[in-house]
């Protein structure tokens, strides 16, 4: 994929995806609305673009990187090299 030369690099779904990805990796289960605030507060400093974070997180999940716990957390898949 090509990034949009009229927008900015760190506003796009694959930014934002390795920005979540980061943040869970230190996380043990956060919910959507948790994660987007604390990126939205830490990292970036201004309001998040929401449907590219969702997308960024669609991305992770079809990546199997990501996998949603039955209460809704959202969790890094930590998977054993031999599997």
């Amino acid at each position: 994929m090509l990034l949009d030369v009229n927008n900015e690099p760190t506003n796009t779904v694959y930014y934002y995806a390795a920005a979540a990805y980061g943040c869970l990796i230190n996380s043990d289960g956060i919910d959507f609305s948790s994660l987007l605030e604390d990126l939205s507060k830490k990292l970036f400093d201004r309001k998040i673009n929401t449907e590219f974070f969702s997308l960024g997180l669609n991305f992770l999940f079809l990546l199997d990187k990501i996998y949603i716990d039955d209460r809704g957390g959202l969790h890094v898949n930590k998977k054993t090299e031999n599997s």
